[in-house]
């Protein structure tokens, strides 16, 4: 079992500072997206399920990594990561691809994208994955023409635990001098004096040691 991570995906499991994505219901930054991903990652791993590294989105992330460059690498070569290059068989895909649906653009820079697109989507169909994790549009569009699941980072859960462990805390209230107390303390109380013969104090038994016709009681 396998799944393939894009460039937008990736960033967010290697980069501290990486942008987030927008989340749909608020047009905002996606709140936790790099959280999502280091929980996706573990699920994974415990799944041992490979994460699939198109040999494109290697290049694309190193282009922009700086002296980071070979930390990537270097974490790219750990569980569950495998880099998976554009060979021969992911040319022949993206080749049947592009035959098929072409390469339209409104400029050179456009079709270049489509072009680069296709053969990340043409690495995920020779890999067999299961899903691709991406945020970007295009790349669910073709994902789409060729019947890949592509999931977006806002489907993406929380680890249950984590959330867990940073529940707030409520705090306790304490009653302020002279409230009433609760209809349950009333009601009990009420119930103890009608048991009692109009008295709230607990009844008075007598002590089995005093002499008969007076003595000392005790509670």
């Amino acid at each position: 079992m396998a799944v393939l991570f894009d460039t937008s995906v990736l960033l967010l499991a290697l980069q501290p500072n990486a942008k987030p994505p927008l989340d749909p219901s608020t047009d905002k930054p996606l709140d936790q997206a790099k959280q999502r991903v280091e929980y996706l990652i573990k699920t994974l791993s415990k799944a041992k399920t490979k994460v699939i590294i198109p040999s494109p989105v290697l290049s694309e992330l190193l282009v922009g990594a700086g002296t980071a460059g070979p930390q990537y690498i270097q974490e790219l070569q750990k569980t569950p990561f495998r880099v998976s290059p554009f060979d021969t068989r992911a040319a022949i895909e993206c080749a049947d691809a592009m035959a098929n649906h072409g390469t339209k653009g409104r400029s050179a820079e456009t079709r270049a994208k489509v072009k680069f697109d296709r053969q990340i989507v043409a690495i995920a169909k020779v890999e067999r994955v299961e899903a691709i994790y991406s945020d970007d549009d295009h790349i669910h569009k073709l994902g789409a023409q060729v019947g890949l699941k592509v999931v977006r980072t806002f489907e993406l859960e929380l680890d249950p635990d984590e959330a867990q462990h940073k529940l707030p805390l409520v705090p306790r209230v304490e009653p302020d001098e002279g409230e009433m107390p609760p209809p349950v303390v009333i009601a009990a109380v009420e119930q103890r004096v009608a048991e009692n013969g109009g008295s709230a104090e607990p009844p008075r038994r007598k002590n089995p040691d005093a002499p008969e016709g007076g003595g000392v009681e005790r509670r």
